[in-house]
């Protein structure tokens, strides 16, 4: 991932009332702060700082620092946020829940601070999040692709959910030179018959880093025309080069070949259903992401119809702060889903095996 920390601030309207909501996505290398008009119930602005590792140790800090800044950028007073909501990985939802303050945000004593509830040790509250964007009625399944790949299934009312670790292809932060799809990352590679590439880079401007979405469809490319062989070798380089400054390495393509292999191994755990498969995370920041996760084997065929977004977190966050009843959802769902993690151990291993080749 990127080793330098880089800080966007986009502000999406003029106006605003003076009913603000702030959700807070708190991601291993990524703090997103959306700022919502509670009263006129759109988004106002929103910040991100990335290019960090986020750990149980520096959460609070720079959180703080983020929050504070995105404050002054936008002109808005403490006195305008009412709630905040949190949803992060488990130990540093759990650290922050120890330690943040609303004085740390800079913000009034009378503001409220949510934390969205994990299911598990190893499903944290920004899964809880993209759950609640789903139908509360139906049968589905629902995958998040991040640091660790977050699986579930709802089927006659109960929900079923799982975790297992990634090394970090689908968010970045295996990659040499990753970084989420904000402003500035390579978001699509494509490479023509005859060996001209193209690529494009979010807000048109000059590149910083390679998104996740960019890296798998360059690892899908290198496959199509006999860069990289069945095991994952490049065949005759360590480098593919986009542009002049990035490029996806030989070690990332080993860090994509073990996240594919692992996530279509969790699929397999997924019984049969009737309901729709929802999916979400930074492989899906453009439609050619979804493609390129088809084409290398880490979505099974069977899901090609499967709806997708980019971060679905956020907009859980944005509900859970917004009205009582969402909130009272997710806490049932922090309570009554089953993780299935741990009784499949062996069987995801096996699968993960049969997997690996491309």
């Amino acid at each position: 991932m990127l080793s330098e920390k880089h800080i966007l601030h986009e502000k999406y309207r003029a106006e605003r009332s003076t009913e603000l909501a702030a959700a807070c996505d708190i991601t291993r290398n990524s703090i997103a702060v959306i700022f919502y008009d509670l009263a006129l119930e759109r988004r106002f602005a929103r910040s991100v700082a990335f290019g960090v590792e986020i750990t149980p140790q520096n959460a609070a800090s720079e959180l703080s620092k983020l929050f504070i800044t995105a404050l002054r950028e936008y002109s808005v007073k403490p006195a305008a946020i009412k709630r905040v909501g949190i949803a992060a990985p488990v130990s540093s939802e759990s650290a922050l829940e120890r330690s943040l303050t609303t004085n740390s945000l800079g913000l009034e004593n009378v503001c409220e601070i949510l934390y969205v509830p994990f299911i598990s040790a190893g499903i944290s509250g920004r899964f809880t999040a993209s759950l609640l964007t789903l139908p509360e009625d139906g049968d589905f399944a629902a995958a998040d692709f991040g640091r660790s790949f977050c699986i579930a299934h709802k089927k006659d009312g109960e929900l079923h959910c799982a975790a297992f670790e990634l090394l970090g292809a689908f968010d970045g932060t295996a990659l040499m030179s990753g970084m989420p799809a904000e402003k500035g990352a390579v978001d699509a590679v494509r490479q023509d018959d005859n060996g001209t590439r193209s690529y494009e880079v979010v807000g048109d401007c000059e590149s910083v880093g390679v998104s996740p979405c960019g890296a798998l469809m360059s690892a899908a490319a290198m496959q199509r025309v006999g860069i990289i062989d069945s095991d994952g070798i490049m065949t005759d380089r360590d480098y593919y080069y986009i542009g002049e400054d990035c490029f996806v390495s030989q070690n990332d393509v080993r860090a994509i070949q073990t996240d594919k292999a692992r996530t279509a191994a969790a699929f397999e755990l997924l019984p049969n259903f009737g309901g729709r498969m929802f999916f979400s995370g930074e492989p899906f920041s453009i439609p050619d992401g979804f493609r390129a996760l088809l084409e290398l084997g880490a979505i099974p065929k069977r899901f090609r119809e499967a709806a997708f977004c980019r971060n679905s977190a956020e907009q859980g966050i944005i509900a859970f702060l917004e009205d009582e009843k969402v909130r009272e959802r997710a806490f049932e769902i922090s309570r009554l889903a089953k993780d299935f993690s741990r009784d499949n151990l062996l069987k995801f291993d096996k699968e993960y095996l049969n997997n690996l080749n491309f």
